[in-house]
């Protein structure tokens, strides 16, 4: 499993819940799709029974739960391969679904 300290990432929202996570997603993102739990994103697994994942150009933005601190929105900034992926997944993958 890949460690968030890899990546050049921000934490945009912190101690929140799941549903404010992704309305902050849907809301500041171009392109939201909802993936299925397990998915990876750089490696890095996203828990849950689904997730939000959305874009902003180039950035990636999803929701990351860290065990005894909560739910986090982050960005991961410089991703355009990782947006190409996850698109190509939806376009395979109907658990992946476009939510916005």
């Amino acid at each position: 499993m890949a460690c968030l300290r890899e990546y050049d990432f921000e934490i945009l929202l912190k101690n929140t819940t799941l549903q404010e996570c992704e309305s902050f997603i849907k809301n500041h993102t171009e392109d939201t799709y909802l993936v299925p739990g397990g998915y990876k994103v750089k490696g890095i697994i996203l828990m849950g029974a689904t997730s939000p994942v959305g874009f902003s150009e180039n950035d990636i933005i999803f929701r990351h739960t860290k065990s005894c601190f909560g739910f986090f929105v982050l960005l991961l900034k410089n991703e355009a391969e990782e947006i190409k992926r996850l698109r190509e997944q939806y376009n395979k993958d109907k658990s992946v679904k476009k939510i916005k």
